[in-house]
């Protein structure tokens, strides 16, 4: 049976989390991102709405009510987006700047392992980001004065939230450990998230060119011959853009846009077209954890003993 001494240990939260907390919650500058992070996201969700009942209504002569649901994609792709370019900005000084400051030595010294000193910068980053969703749950409520989305729904769009968090914020400190500036450290883990997005992306696009320049688009029969990728078309696993795009439109009841999307560049099994969301986000948390080993092997101190000796 676990002794109480070991419940207490589980239960104990992170030193470097709870010291974060402390001076960063508290902060006017966490209230200003609150306000702006809300505020845009409301200024788009209330955009939205106009253009879906008073535009209609007054230059359409009805509303359609199912539009609604476009509603609630235009909102999680507003949050989505303001998502990608927080975190980065989070979690890409988290170490780095404990370097500039002098106090990494000093943190280094507290007996602390380095693993447990990386999970506490990203759990406290993570919080943050998901007191931002959290605190958007008002504004994501929109949609259920006119319903078509569930709580279920909104319970796997923060799902993907908070994974994707994870799996940037790891970003963001492995690179944040790697170099010794800030500004290096920002630039890699912006630059890192462009690859992932616009770079995946355009590999593909790449290969689809090569795949019709191979053909000739048409075969000697006089048949098309549509472009297939094969398996390369699984590097869009890693895409957070695309992943997000797969759970919005199986939300709103148009998943098949996503798998013809897929199809034009190639066919997958089906398993993956119908689970690509659980695949996706189970590939992010994995890569998060050898990036978050990674780092804590960059950070130790005793590695680098090793070496001078």
């Amino acid at each position: 049976m676990m002794t109480g001494r070991k419940v207490n240990q589980i239960l104990r939260l992170n030193p470097i989390y709870k010291k974060e907390l402390k001076t960063g919650v508290r902060t006017f500058k966490t209230s200003l991102i609150l306000l702006g992070y809300n505020g845009l996201l409301a200024l788009f969700g209330l955009f939205a709405f106009y253009l879906t009942f008073e535009y209609g209504s007054r230059y359409g002569g009805r509303v359609n009510y199912s539009d609604i649901l476009q509603i609630y994609a235009i909102i999680a792709a507003t949050e989505f987006g303001l998502v990608l370019f927080t975190v980065p900005a989070l979690t890409s000084g988290s170490i780095s700047g404990e370097r500039e400051k002098q106090t990494l030595e000093i943190l280094l010294t507290t007996g602390l392992k380095p693993i447990k000193i990386l999970r506490g910068k990203l759990a406290s980053s993570i919080s943050m980001m998901i007191l931002l969703a959290f605190s958007s749950l008002p504004i994501m409520g929109l949609v259920f004065s006119i319903g078509g989305i569930t709580l279920s729904d909104l319970g796997a769009f923060m799902l993907l939230v908070i994974v994707i968090a994870i799996f940037l914020g790891s970003i963001g400190i492995f690179f944040s450990t790697l170099f010794k500036r800030t500004t290096a450290a920002t630039v890699a883990t912006y630059g890192t998230l462009l690859i992932l997005v616009v770079g995946t992306f355009i590999l593909i696009w790449a290969a689809v060119m090569l795949d019709e320049i191979k053909f000739s688009t048409v075969n000697v029969n006089g048949i098309y011959q549509p472009p297939n990728v094969g398996n390369l078309l699984l590097v869009l696993l890693i895409n957070p853009a695309i992943t997000c795009y797969a759970l919005i439109e199986a939300q709103i009841g148009t998943g098949s846009n996503f798998i013809s999307f897929l199809r034009n560049f190639g066919t997958l099994s089906p398993f993956i077209e119908q689970h690509w969301f659980i695949i996706s986000i189970m590939i992010m948390l994995g890569l998060s954890v050898i990036l978050m080993w990674w780092a804590a092997k960059l950070l130790d101190p005793l590695k680098e003993r090793k070496h001078k000796k």
